[in-house]
């Protein structure tokens, strides 16, 4: 998971890109806007959550689904979940407002007021770390900070700050079909003890 102490050191890029200027937030939100605005199609999407109790054992919902993209709007339709109000209360409340009609994750970062803290580099390339302050004092997340990988435009990980507490994030993404795409996401609020771990498979891909 994300450390926010730890972010807020700046790592140093070697070599010739220890040179090169590092990009505006702007420029930023651009680049992760341009790529997933390159995506459209659909794919099999499956959910697990465990509520105090470590990932090892059965989960107490799991959830099935599909997945639209649409040049970077994700929209979820969950079609099959695990039986009893629990759960029935979680996809209802948490894993349809965090999923469900999501915007492109360009405009989510431009309602941010964006810092670069921070730069590395990563199999050549370069990361960059941003906090942000939400624009509108009323809005949630209220804050963020997070690894930007800027050559790909994908958001790797970090932390998303509520009013009621944070939400740790890690994304995970494969190469298909000559496309980065998310194929995991593992979300973690340390306030309640759960972990929800959302997979992503079989995309297809609609014709350009």
């Amino acid at each position: 998971m994300a450390a926010a102490a730890a972010m807020m050191v700046a790592v140093g890029l070697p070599g010739e890109r220890a040179a090169a200027q590092v990009p505006s937030p702007d420029e930023i939100i651009a680049r992760v806007s341009e790529a997933s605005a390159s995506i459209s199609g659909i794919a099999d999407a499956a959910f697990k959550l465990w509520i105090k109790k470590p990932v090892t054992e059965r989960p107490n919902c799991v959830f099935s689904g599909t997945l639209r993209l649409d040049q970077g709007r994700q929209t979820l339709t969950v079609e099959e979940r695990t039986a009893g109000t629990f759960c029935w209360a979680v996809n209802q409340y948490v894993v349809g407002r965090l999923f469900e009609a999501s915007e492109p994750v360009g405009a989510f970062l431009s309602r941010f007021d964006l810092t670069v803290l921070g730069q590395k580099l990563v199999d050549d390339d370069r990361y960059y770390l941003v906090q942000g302050k939400a624009r509108d004092p009323k809005n949630n997340p209220r804050g963020l900070i997070a690894w930007i990988d800027y050559d790909r435009g994908l958001v790797i990980d970090g932390t998303l700050q509520y009013g009621w507490g944070t939400i740790d994030a890690e994304q995970r993404y494969s190469l298909i079909n000559g496309v980065w795409v998310l194929t995991e996401q593992v979300l973690h609020s340390a306030k309640f003890d759960a972990t929800l771990d959302a997979s992503y498979s079989n995309f297809r891909f609609a014709s350009p």
